[in-house]
């Protein structure tokens, strides 16, 4: 398959290259460390000429590479320039890189626990706005287009230096007035699997899916940190929570359903 790769010298989207190529696809990639701006629409439509799939990665990372106005004019006009590509192309499928901020991560409690696809989203911070505002531009843009968008989005990721930078210390409880993390990660490799899952996937229209590894990134059992972070945020979860002590709190079922997926990576020293 012929797929042009926004951001393909980033982080993410130097593993997700490699994997896709691994997987006999040809890659064409779309950098700004290699003059191409996702900001420069008639650049953007050259780039998608000819090809069947868009993954779109490229973008800030997060609120700390830049100043809001920055990280809204990057993220979301940048996300606009690659939608109205695709239409003009006739390009079958956008895969969106969003984040679990565009639920508001890090700036709230949840509204409920386990957390999943169905959660409100109304972030307010730059970076997490963008996406959500990217997500419902995608929705929209099915709507009208017909064209498939998948909005995957990834909690905190980390690869295998990440992992061995984490300490091995439980970490003290959240302070009070401060959104607790919920134990979240996910390999990065995981990542680059759901991503090539999203592009064998029969799914048609639009869909948002949360990516996290399938365990808490804690030693303690999951209900304990619970009981310690957020024990006044409504509980939804069943059974499952007592038969795996370390069950994750982000419900990744939709990604399972709809892509064929399951996060292969556990938290270190943990089988």
């Amino acid at each position: 398959m012929e797929i042009l790769l926004t951001g393909q010298r980033g982080r993410l989207g130097t593993v997700i290259a490699r994997r896709l190529e691994i997987a006999g696809h040809q890659i064409r990639g779309f950098d700004i460390a290699d003059g191409f701006d996702i900001l420069d629409p008639a650049s953007v439509r050259r780039a998608a000429r000819a090809v069947e799939t868009i993954i779109h990665v490229a973008g800030l990372a997060d609120d700390r590479q830049g100043a809001p106005t920055d990280v809204m004019k990057v993220n979301l006009l940048g996300t606009a320039n690659v939608l109205f590509a695709a239409e003009a192309e006739n390009v079958r499928r956008v895969i969106y890189f969003s984040s679990g901020k565009s639920l508001g991560m890090l700036e709230r409690d949840p509204d409920y626990l386990p957390v999943d696809d169905a959660h409100r989203g109304l972030p307010s911070a730059p970076y997490g706005l963008a996406k959500w505002l990217s997500e419902e531009m995608c929705a929209a843009f099915t709507h009208r287009t017909g064209i498939d968008t998948i909005c995957l989005r990834p909690v905190a990721v980390f690869d295998d230096e990440g992992y061995r930078r984490m300490p091995t210390a439980p970490p003290a409880a959240t302070a009070r007035g401060r959104a607790w993390h919920l134990a979240t990660h996910i390999h990065v490799e995981d990542v680059a699997e759901a991503t090539e899952a999203a592009l064998r996937t029969g799914f048609r229209g639009h869909t948002r899916l949360l990516l996290c590894a399938s365990d808490v990134a804690d030693h303690r059992p999951t209900l304990d940190l619970v009981r310690t972070h957020v024990p006044d945020v409504p509980w939804r979860g069943g059974p499952e929570y007592g038969r795996d002590s370390y069950r994750s709190l982000i419900d990744i079922s939709r990604a399972r359903d709809v892509l064929g997926w399951e996060p292969r990576h556990r938290w270190p020293g943990r089988a």
